[in-house]
């Protein structure tokens, strides 16, 4: 079994994670993963492999911007 690393970065906010890509067996049914900062669906599988994520930074000040102004709508 092989562990694979990479950056993601939140489509939504702009949050920075360090993405794992773990082999594992399917299992009914998968959790529900979420942005730790909005709340922005993750992904939590791609294919065989479940997938982890560890926020390395927080939002960058132009993103916190963008989110507080559509949460004001």
């Amino acid at each position: 079994m092989s562990d694979e690393v990479m950056r993601y970065s939140c489509a939504n906010c702009g949050a920075l994670y360090d993405l794992v890509r773990v082999e594992a067996e399917s299992v009914g049914t998968d959790c529900e993963l979420a942005c730790l900062m909005c709340s922005a669906p993750l992904q939590s599988r791609d294919g065989r492999f479940a997938l982890k994520y560890f926020l390395l930074e927080p939002p960058r000040p132009r993103h916190a911007q963008r989110i507080a102004a559509r949460r004001a709508m």
